[in-house]
């Protein structure tokens, strides 16, 4: 099982394809098999291993990756994510970070941006609204609406504890990038969803209003569309890519 040790925990990750290095980072209670089983009718990294060394992993509280007991930050995700590339050797990367896993790709670019070629932020997000964070609340603390609403995520094949999930929510709810977006110089693509109703589109504009040169491309679908309709992410993600490697963008 592959593993690295990173910081005080130990990673797992899995490295699929040959070309340029793109991260993969999902969202809030996704293991990272969410990405490389079935989603529609094919394999949702498999649109992108013809030209990129794909890297997925989980990170820490999910999945096969260790889960201590203590507070999560995304800037400690963040440092995480980084080691794992120091780990592996990869000096500089392309990273699509998805939902929460906007936040991690967001502090990255911000906080280490040489590490960084292209930035791709799905369903991303700056902050977590004060109604979704009493939404998030009441999910994560309410016996019986907790499973119910989130039953799904202990349906996966490596779920979190309840408990992981709960310092991983907690993380996200106290993040705000606000602060980070003008320091983020790597070219960046924004694709949200304008049916998102856990991501409106205020913060949506927010977040590509913060970011010089940000392309955001918005597509008809809501907080899963890239589940739903892989092609509305692939397809703009992949020419993106392409500007980025080619000097374009």
């Amino acid at each position: 099982m592959p593993l690295a040790h990173v910081n005080d925990i130990d990673m797992y990750y899995e490295i699929h394809g040959k070309g340029e290095p793109l991260l993969m980072i999902q969202g809030l209670g996704f293991e990272m098999s969410a990405m490389v089983t079935e989603l529609g009718k094919s394999r949702y990294i498999d649109k992108f291993t013809d030209r990129y060394q794909v890297i997925v992993f989980d990170y820490r509280g999910i999945g096969r990756t260790d889960k201590p007991d203590i507070p999560y930050s995304i800037g400690m995700l963040a440092d995480d994510t980084v080691g794992l590339m120091d780990a592996l050797g990869i000096r500089k990367a392309h990273i699509m970070g998805t939902s929460m896993g906007s936040q991690i790709a967001q502090t990255i670019a911000a906080q280490y941006p040489d590490r960084v070629k292209g930035l791709i932020l799905v369903v991303g997000f700056t902050r977590v609204l004060p109604m979704m964070r009493a939404l998030g609340f009441i999910m994560t603390t309410i016996p019986g609406f907790k499973e119910k609403a989130t039953g799904w995520i202990y349906q996966q094949k490596y779920p979190p504890t309840p408990e992981s999930f709960r310092r991983m929510a907690d993380a996200a709810n106290r993040c705000d990038t606000r602060e980070l977006l003008g320091r983020i110089s790597s070219p960046t693509l924004i694709v949200n969803g304008i049916k998102d109703s856990i991501v409106p589109m205020r913060i949506t504009r927010e977040l590509a209003g913060g970011i010089p040169g940000a392309r955001l491309v918005l597509v008809d679908g809501d907080h899963l569309f890239m589940i739903k309709s892989p092609d509305l992410l692939i397809d703009p993600a992949r020419a993106f890519l392409a500007d980025v490697d080619t000097g374009k963008e």
